[in-house]
């Protein structure tokens, strides 16, 4: 079991549409584009299920919250209660590597936010 008091601060990150992803970034050449002049989202969701883009993760977000993208090429998901400033903890296993990223959208968890990067 993972004590929060045993996380790292590693970084922070701004949310503007309620929602997140993760994936690997030598992938965005395979993103596709909202283009706002003919791309209508709210209509077009059924056709953007699983598509790795903004209108894919939009489906799965507004559907059921998270869903994977594009056969596992990135995972898209709600931040908790919309927009804001999150901060990005991390567990520093024995080797000095990340063997676990969390992400407090709510602030439920008790993770010390005033720590300074």
């Amino acid at each position: 079991m993972i004590d929060t008091n045993d996380l790292k601060l590693i970084g922070r990150f701004s949310v503007d549409s309620g929602q997140a992803m993760v994936g690997d970034p030598c992938y965005l050449d395979s993103w596709k584009h909202w283009n706002q002049d003919s791309d209508a989202p709210f209509d077009t969701f059924e056709q953007a299920a699983g598509e790795y883009g903004y209108l894919g993760a939009c489906e799965a977000t507004i559907k059921r919250g998270y869903g994977e993208l594009d056969n596992a090429s990135a995972v898209a998901f709600s931040t908790g209660y919309g927009d804001g400033l999150y901060n990005v903890y991390a567990d520093i296993n024995q080797d000095g590597r990340v063997g676990l990223v969390v992400i407090d959208f709510t602030g439920e968890y008790g993770i010390d936010s005033d720590e300074e990067l």
